[in-house]
Order: structure tokens, then C-alpha cells, then sequence
């Protein structure tokens, strides 16, 4: 059955368990030089994989913070849990499901680290891409803390500025490393761009020192992350000596009373007075390539891995819309097997948040809906059967608007059609991956290659 794109809530439980129950197996232990991984599920591979991504973390995470000669003491824990179910239960038993939302957490009190693996996806979906590219994310970021934790006795009592920032920057460059060293655009990264840039727009962005001193509260949580991971990259880069002070006295001040306020003392005296019009101009100048409406869209090789969340479709919008009224969008598309079976292309979306969806499903065919956004209506504009669009195998797809016309291409058969209202003069476009479904323990997992949109 074709359905249309859906959308949900910005706020997601993540409740729903995955396939299976881990918690109680035996784990895979995999042991590097300084991380050990517990897999808890899943097979040597994937085991092999998780350690792959926490190793290098030590090594970035030491030269960020000024102790590139130090060695832990002992191997760093970290646990990877094949379902969420696994993942929560340890949640649960460490935390009572404080970071049930997050999917990730670190225990300081226990020195470890917990990730569950993001998106859910069938066997067939690792096998295909190794890892979740939000795993290697999330693995990466939690690993951070717990090098944080071992270089500084200080580590509970570090300004959030450099807690969540450290790990956004540490654990998209280990990803990026790992998975796609070539590649231009980053989503999670450029979607916290995006959110630096909306909050400006909006008159909500809190000025650099009110981040620098964790005056950030009224900002949702993932606001928070971004406006703290963009900060960073900031002072990475444009104030790299300054930064270096502010790290040095992070790492030689004592803990206790007033830590906080020394520490913000020597950093309000070592980035200045030009910081917070400094970092407004830096933000506003940035470009992204993509904005992550629900994740999860990561480079990977070969081209985009998209995995949706069980009962939450993946969105990405691309943030350079083709000029002209029209939009060729051309590349392959290969479904992965799991609960969920339809990958989608969207396009035309206008200021009303109207657009239109082309929804591939294998082993089926395609649908081509209209949505309009004030009502909140799906309208079915046609479709038609595909033969060669199964799941597991590479389709060849070709979709070109002009004005108000629409041809749809799979394998060499064509389809026309009529849109109700014509492309806007700038022509949007994105990607996106159908959640599973009612009761399903994943979404869709699929491969975009070759994607290009450009004038027809």
C-alpha cells in the first residue's frame, strides 16, 4: 500500500522496542587501545565496527583539550545495544529512564557509556551500510565524554558550552572520517546551522556570552545542542589562541566553589568585547547543504544512507533550491528489507509549506501526492506499477517539473501527470524515508545514489 508522507510531532518517545531482546545475552567485548565495546546483540562485525568508531576519539578529544601525550588509565566502557529495548533497559537500571529519549547516555558513576543503535534497522540494513551513520554519530559523541572525564578531575563541572560542543564537534568529525572523508555537506551539522540561523531570524538567538556563561534555558533541548555545537565550531575556528587559554585554564583550575566563575572569567577575558556581534556575523554567513527535518540522512559510500525511526518518517530538505520553475532530479534508489518500504523525493515546497511528494514503495510502484499544509491534506495525483523497483536492488529514477507538469521515470517506463498548482520560481527539493508503521519495530532503510537536481 502507498502512503503519503506524514507529519508527526517534533517530540518523539522512541518507545517502541526493537527486534528481539538483548540485554540479558552475553555481550561481544571488542578491545582497542583505548576503548573496550560491549555489544549487547547483534554480530562480530557489528562489534568490530562499534569499536571502529570510539577509538579515535581519544586522540582528537586529548589534542582539543591540550593533553595530546596523555593515555587512559585503564579501557574506556562503552555499550552498544542492537535494540532499544536493550538500550532502555540499561537506561532504566542505571538512571531509571532519565535518557530514555536521548538513545544515548553517558554514566559518570559507573564510567561508561550506552548507545543504542539508530535508526532500528534489519540485518540486511547493516550489512549494507556497516553502521547507522547516527550510531557512529552517537557513539563517537559519548565517547567523548568519557575521555573528557578520564584527562579532567574537573569533568562534572565544565561549562555546557564545552560539554556538548566538544562532543558535536568531536563525533562529526570522527564520523565524517569513517564514513565519508570526501563529503561536502555534513546533515546533522548543517540542520544545527540551520537552527542557529531560524533562531536569528526569530530574534531568539541568545547572544555568545549568554552561551559562554550557560544562559541558554528557554531554548527545547535541541536548539540548545545546536546553538552550543555551532558556538564551538565558532571558536575553533575563528578564535583558535583565545580558545587555547580558556582550555589551559579549563584544565588547571581547581574544582570546587567559584570553579565556574574563574574559568568564565579568564574566557570573558580572553575572547573580548567583539564576541557576541562577532559570533552573530559568523552564524548568519554559514551555508548549509541540508536541514534535517526528523533524521536520519548521513554521506556514506557509495552516496546517502536514509533510515527512518519506526513511527517517524526522514526528512531532509536541501537548502539550494534550482531557479527557473522547474527541476530535473535524477539518481538511483535501492529499498532496503525492514518493516518499512518506501523512500520518498519531494519537491515544490512553497512558503505555505505546500509541496509535492513522489513516493517510490518496492516491490510496488509509485504514488505521486500533493500536500497542503493549511489543511493538512494528502491528495493522490496518480501513480503507477514499477516491475523493476524491488527491494534490494538499484532503480534508475528520473523526475522533471515544468510549471504544472510532472514526468516520473523508473528503469526506462515513464508516467505523466498534471500538478493542481504550478512550481514555485525557486524549486525546493529533499529526501526522505517512510516510518514503518503501527506496531513496527523499524522504518524504511534505504540507499540514495547519484542524486542531482538541477534545471531539466
Amino acid at each position: 500500500m502507498l502512503l503519503p508522507l506524514s507529519l508527526p510531532s517534533i517530540t518523539v518517545a522512541f518507545l517502541l522496542v526493537g527486534v528481539g531482546s538483548a540485554q540479558d545475552e552475553p555481550a561481544l567485548v571488542r578491545k582497542g587501545s583505548c576503548f573496550e565495546v560491549h555489544c549487547h546483540g547483534g554480530d562480530e562485525s557489528l562489534a568490530d565496527r562499534a569499536l571502529a568508531a570510539v577509538e579515535p576519539v581519544w586522540a582528537a578529544v586529548a589534542s582539543t583539550l591540550g593533553r595530546s601525550e596523555a593515555r587512559p588509565r585503564r579501557l574506556l566502557t562503552v555499550h552498544l545495544y542492537r535494540t532499544i529495548g536493550g538500550y532502555e533497559a540499561a537506561d532504566r537500571r542505571l538512571t531509571n529512564g532519565k535518557f530514555a529519549r536521548n538513545l544515548a547516555m553517558t554514566h559518570y558513576a559507573s564510567e561508561s557509556a550506552h548507545v543504542a543503535l539508530q535508526p532500528p534497522c534489519s540485518d540486511e540494513t547493516l550489512r549494507a551500510f556497516g553502521l547507522p551513520g547516527l550510531t557512529v554519530e552517537m557513539l563517537a559523541w559519548e565517547a567523548t565524554h568519557l575521555v573528557r572525564r578520564e584527562l579532567l578531575g574537573t569533568h562534572a563541572e565544565h561549562p555546557m558550552w564545552l560539554i556538548d560542543g566538544l562532543a558535536a564537534d568531536t563525533a562529526r568529525t570522527v564520523a565524517r572520517q569513517q564514513l565519508a572523508p570526501e563529503a561536502e555537506a555534513w546533515p546533522t551539522a548543517d540542520t544545527a546551522v540551520g537552527r542557529v540561523q531560524r533562531l536569528e531570524l526569530g530574534r531568539r538567538l541568545p547572544p555568545a556570552s549568554a552561551i559562554l556563561a550557560d544562559r541558554i534555558d528557554e531554548l527545547d533541548m535541541q536548539d540548545r545542542y545546536a546553538a552550543r555545537a555551532v558556538f564551538f565550531a565558532y571558536l575553533r575556528t575563528e578564535h583558535a589562541g583565545a580558545l587555547g587559554k580558556v582550555l589551559a585554564a579549563v584544565r588547571s583550575t581547581g574544582g570546587g566553589k567559584g570553579y565556574l566563575e574563574r574559568v568564565s572569567a579568564v574566557a570573558t577575558t580572553s575572547f573580548g568585547k567583539k564576541l557576541d556581534p562577532g559570533f552573530a556575523q559568523h552564524a548568519a554567513a554559514l551555508h548549509q547543504a541540508w536541514f534535517e527535518v526528523y533524521r536520519s540522512l548521513v554521506p556514506c559510500e557509495g552516496g546517502w544512507q536514509q533510515i527512518a525511526f519506526p513511527d517517524t518518517n526522514a526528512i531532509a530538505w536541501h537548502q539550494r533550491p534550482v531557479d527557473g520553475g522547474a527541476l530535473r532530479i535524477a539518481g538511483g534508489l535501492r529499498i532496503l528489507p525492514g518493516d518499512g518500504k518506501q523512500m520518498n523525493v519531494l519537491f515544490g515546497r512553497t512558503d505555505a509549506g505546500d509541496f509535492y511528494s513522489v513516493a517510490f514503495v518496492a516491490d510496488v510502484g509509485f504514488t505521486v501526492f500533493s500536500f497542503r499544509a493549511k489543511d493538512n491534506e494528502w491528495r493522490a495525483l496518480g501513480g503507477g506499477a514499477a516491475p523493476s523497483l524491488r527491494r534490494g536492488y538499484t532503480s534508475d529514477f528520473v523526475i522533471e517539473a515544468r510549471g504544472d507538469t510532472l514526468r516520473v521515470q523508473i528503469d526506462g517506463l515513464h508516467w505523466d501527470f498534471e500538478l493542481p498548482q504550478k512550481l514555485p520560481n525557486a524549486v525546493p527539493w529533499g529526501l526522505g524515508a517512510q516510518a514503518g508503521g503501527e506496531g513496527a519495530a523499524m522504518g524504511t532503510a534505504g540507499l540514495w545514489t547519484g542524486v542531482r537536481a538541477s534545471v531539466p
